[in-house]
């Protein structure tokens, strides 16, 4: 089994006939896709957008059949897509019941440029947090018991002592918070 196979981001996994497990590629965008979804309606919306991705212009009465989420949910989640451009929805009047009835249809070129979007805050937010780890090197405070960590003037104002718990707190070595954060920054940094 090749390396691709193996990579856990790269697979899905799939019962075959036979009894036998196959690792079978899967592509990079449907992994963003997913992460996309996620972060921005919820682990409900991943379930939704895999439905729209199989059917195409589906109604919210098969989603809700389909996923058996009652209406609300279905419909909330849906809207929580289509407030982040991920879902577009056109409604048509049904003649028999009188009523109008939305099909929905996953934008996946949108859900491209959120992941990217997301990637990027990360990327930022991963940056700031090192640049203040750097910048105040064992200047950080964290109580034994592990309750909070606070900076020397934070740590100061408490007179060194835990909010939560109220033990001494000890100074807090953050070189290993350095480093993982610089791999961390570095990782973002190849992908994008």
């Amino acid at each position: 089994m090749n390396k691709l196979a193996k990579s856990k981001v790269y697979r899905r996994v799939y019962k075959i006939s036979s009894g036998k497990t196959k690792a079978r590629p899967i592509k990079r965008l449907e992994t963003k896709i997913v992460d996309a979804i996620r972060s921005s309606a919820g682990e409900d919306a991943v379930r939704l957008a895999g439905l729209m991705t199989r059917q195409g212009n589906v109604s919210e009465f098969e989603i809700v059949r389909s996923t058996r989420l009652d209406i609300q949910t279905v419909r909330n989640t849906l809207y929580k897509l289509h407030s982040s451009n991920l879902a577009d929805y056109k409604r048509v009047k049904d003649n028999k019941e009188g009523i109008y009835v939305s099909y929905w249809t996953l934008n996946k070129a949108t859900a491209k440029e959120l992941f990217a979007k997301l990637q990027k805050e990360k990327l930022q937010r991963f940056r700031e947090r090192l640049e203040a780890e750097t910048s105040n090197a064992n200047c950080y405070f964290i109580c034994p018991s592990a309750c909070t960590r606070a900076d020397f003037t934070m740590a100061e104002q408490q007179r060194f002592r835990c909010d939560e718990c109220g033990k001494l707190m000890m100074q807090d070595d953050n070189t290993r918070t350095i480093d993982f954060l610089r791999e961390k920054v570095r990782e973002m940094e190849a992908v994008a």
